[in-house]
């Protein structure tokens, strides 16, 4: 089952590589859809109002799958937890 993460480049600057979501254990938080990541972003902030799509070019924040290609891929984890 494919799993997504949410994700942002420090300072906006890719450069710097990726910060994403984690829970309360420091963990990548793992979305079952790229909506439910969507979901739970508008739940933590109200005013965020824009589509996936545009998430990126509108507010700096990424949704993507968690895979290998995109890189910090835990290969341990073979059953990632999912929300």
């Amino acid at each position: 089952m494919q799993k997504y993460r949410i994700y942002r480049h420090p300072e906006n600057i890719s450069l710097n590589g990726k910060e994403f979501i984690c829970d309360d254990d420091g963990d990548v938080m793992l979305f079952t859809s790229a909506g439910l990541a969507m979901v739970w972003l508008q739940k933590q902030d109200p005013t965020l109002k824009t589509r996936i799509e545009n998430l990126f070019d509108n507010y700096g924040i990424g949704i993507e799958l968690d895979c290998p290609e995109n890189g910090y891929y835990d290969f341990k984890d073979n059953d990632p937890k999912a929300v």
